[in-house]
């Protein structure tokens, strides 16, 4: 899968000559912080990457359509302490197909909000004796979807960083109790953090 990402990002690369007239485009990576809503554990403790590239083109004045691939980690983590010398750790392994509209304010500022359809590739779990036996993991949807929104800055014409707040629209896991009204499921959290570098400027 990873290979296949690789691939779909150097086919993006290779076809913007022929959109250069009508598509902006570019690459991005930075790091992820994550949590699971429904689980025992809190706080934005895993930390993971992402990268990909992105491709938009104006739909109207200063509003944009966007369509990106990237990869991206989550989970969770759990460190051991003093009253609780066990260690969890989950990692989630993501091809996501991001789709969203932006506002771009004085060709500076991008305001984002949209979906991004995904595929889990891998999923691995460890606690403080090592690797947990992947005959004991539990069963998690293979695709999923999220929404995501976020804020972006445009430092010159090529190069930006930005934030953005990305929450699983349904459940990647099902719950173990349907009856029980706060088992709704289990849910992503991320925030990401990201470094972008544009080849055409809108």
């Amino acid at each position: 899968m990873i290979r296949v990402f690789i691939f779909a990002c150097l086919l993006l690369l290779l076809s913007l000559p022929a959109f250069a007239q009508q598509f902006n485009a570019g690459v991005f990576g930075g790091v992820t912080a994550s949590q699971v809503d429904g689980d025992s554990y809190s706080g934005f403790n895993k930390l993971g990457f992402t990268a990909g590239a992105f491709v938009n083109r104006e739909i109207d004045n200063n509003i944009f359509g966007q369509i990106e691939i990237k990869y991206a980690t989550r989970g969770v983590y759990k460190r051991p302490t003093d009253n609780d010398p066990t260690l969890y750790s989950s990692t989630y392994r993501y091809v996501e197909i991001p789709l969203s509209v932006h506002y771009l304010y004085d060709d500076k500022i991008k305001i984002e909000a949209g979906i991004s359809p995904e595929v889990l590739i891998s999923v691995r779990f460890s606690d403080q004796d090592g690797l947990i036996d992947p005959s004991k993991y539990p069963e998690n949807r293979r695709f999923g979807l999220s929404v995501f929104g976020g804020l972006h800055y445009w430092f010159s014409t090529t190069m930006g960083m930005g934030i953005r707040y990305t929450y699983s629209a349904i459940p990647f896991r099902d719950p173990k109790e349907w009856n029980h009204p706060n088992y709704r499921g289990y849910f992503h959290n991320v925030l990401c953090l990201t470094a972008s570098y544009k080849f055409k400027h809108p």
